[in-house]
């Protein structure tokens, strides 16, 4: 992991290895939604204070005791929130993309002190640190009240998916958690129907819904022999989104 400010390294480095224009981090950080309200000359001096993060996919960047409460600005790629039980096996608790934030201080409040942080891919996110992010709420109070929307709304989202481990079959969670990821990073496809960009294997879609490998496999060749979705080149296609919102309310 290079961490800006902390070994020496290049801290202005993309996912791709090149240097990040001053212009580039600017244009990223105003892409992040809690900073919607600051003007350019804000985001350039915020672009100064906060070092960047360089990751590679499967690389842990989140340690309570250099980053607690302060703040992560996702930048590019994806990150997830996981937890490993005590069989050692590793759940995932949220996936987050670019343009959003992490808050260390929520990591407890809502996965406990076992939690960690995890690139999915290669990344880029900035640091805010403890002090620097409570005075810029107190300058900016508008984007206090963002991080709290945004928090309460992944508060009830995180207690929304520990229900459908307790109360629904496989086929519902993974319906849902499908539903769940086209809403955050779907696009159209050439067919009027809806993909998924990222190729997810079936361990990681485990991971997500509480669920083996196996009955995540059982569980996709049955919506694809309801006709939902389709895989094509391990990326998820669902034809029929209405199908598959009647099966995640099962």
């Amino acid at each position: 992991m290079n961490e800006g400010g902390t070994d020496g390294s290049d801290s202005s480095l993309g996912t791709n290895g090149a240097a990040m224009t001053e212009e580039r981090r600017v244009k990223l950080l105003s892409l992040v939604d809690i900073l919607e309200p600051l003007s350019d000359e804000e985001l350039k001096e915020l672009a100064k204070r906060c070092p960047n993060i360089s990751l590679q996919g499967g690389e842990d960047f989140y340690h309570p005791e250099i980053h607690d409460g302060g703040l992560f600005l996702i930048l590019e790629g994806r990150v997830r929130m996981y937890h490993t039980t005590p069989a050692g096996k590793e759940a995932t608790l949220d996936l987050l993309g670019s343009g959003t934030v992490l808050w260390a201080r929520s990591m407890e409040l809502m996965y406990g002190r076992a939690a960690g942080a995890q690139a999915v891919g290669p990344s880029v996110l900035a640091f805010m640190g403890r002090e620097d992010l409570d005075r810029f709420v107190l300058n900016k109070p508008e984007v206090g009240l963002k991080m709290m929307e945004l928090l309460a709304q992944r508060l009830g989202s995180s207690n929304e998916r520990m229900a459908e481990v307790a109360y629904k079959e496989v086929p519902a969670r993974l319906a849902s958690q499908i539903l769940r990821l086209l809403e955050s990073e779907g696009v159209v496809n050439r067919l009027g129907g809806c993909k998924l960009p990222t190729a997810y294997t079936n361990e990681e879609l485990g991971t997500m819904i509480g669920a083996e490998r196996v009955a995540v496999s059982r569980a996709l060749g049955r919506l694809k022999a309801e006709g939902v979705v389709e895989l094509r080149h391990r990326r998820i296609n669902v034809s029929d989104l209405e199908v598959l919102r009647r099966i995640a309310e099962q």
